[in-house]
């Protein structure tokens, strides 16, 4: 009785396997090759080809029963097939946990190793199988201004065979201020004064953010200006001497610029007579 074993694929068992007749201890038996048995008794035999390696196997299942005639040489043959295995994998989960007033409507983005993105919603866990194992990089775009990722936008992680590793993402998206506007001015009416003599007026300003403090300048129309600083909105009152030799009239504006840099102004037109 012969025992033949022939291997193809490209990794084939580096040990090669075993062979036992009728239950017999098992024995050696290269990846490609054929061993005769002498003295085999005549009648049906089975033999078992064992020792396998994971990714190999045998076509027709790995028992054969033969019949030894006398005089004669019966093969048990055994074809086996070993690929290469694929790489060990594990799986990868992305996951969002977003908190504020004003999530993002559309979502994110997730991309790993800078494949192309692909959507993820606001808190949700996506799990992808089939990774290969090692180091990854996962990176969430498509925020909204108004959100922030706490850590960064980046996470690199490990994955291992059989198991899943996770990339969180904890985002925060409160609702944004309203936009900033500028102070609304209120120089008041149109007014006369006399040369010589204190003219005073009053003004207001009120601001829609309340975002102060608030610095004002008074152009008081004649090369001459009044600057200051007002911790509250409201009304406010200021003075200048005008000094003219003719009867004319001065426009003074009045400009308050708030926290932010905006500012807003207003004019009136002061007639200057002689006493």
């Amino acid at each position: 009785m012969a025992v033949t074993t022939s291997t193809s694929g490209a990794t084939p068992d580096p040990d090669g396997y075993a062979y036992s007749v009728d239950g017999a201890t098992p024995q050696p038996i290269a990846d490609n090759q054929t061993i005769t048995l002498t003295g085999v008794a005549t009648g049906s035999h089975t033999v078992v080809l064992s020792g396998l390696a994971a990714n190999c196997t045998v076509s027709g299942g790995t028992s054969r029963t033969v019949t030894v005639t006398a005089g004669q040489t019966v093969t048990a043959s055994f074809t086996v097939s070993c690929p290469t295995p694929p790489p060990p994998t594990g799986s990868l989960a992305v996951t969002t946990s977003t908190s504020g007033g004003t999530p993002d409507p559309d979502g994110y983005a997730y991309s790993v190793d800078g494949a192309t993105p692909q959507p993820i919603a606001d808190n949700q866990t996506i799990t992808l199988t089939g990774v290969a194992t090692g180091s990854h990089t996962v990176v969430l775009s498509g925020l909204a201004a108004n959100c922030t990722v706490s850590g960064g936008t980046s996470r690199t992680v490990t994955v291992t065979a059989a198991q899943t590793v996770t990339a969180s993402y904890t985002i925060s998206c409160p609702t944004p201020p309203p936009p900033n506007v500028a102070p609304v001015v209120n120089a008041g009416s149109d007014d006369h004064a006399l040369t010589g003599l204190l003219y005073s007026f009053s003004w207001s300003f009120s601001d829609g953010n309340h975002n102060g403090p608030w610095s004002y300048t008074i152009d008081w129309g004649d090369g001459q200006t009044s600057t200051g600083n007002e911790p509250t909105e409201g009304t406010f009152s200021a003075g200048h001497t005008y000094i003219i030799v003719l009867p004319r009239s001065f426009t003074i504006t009045v400009t308050v610029t708030d926290a932010s840099g905006a500012s807003g102004s207003d004019s009136k037109v002061v007639s200057v007579f002689l006493l």
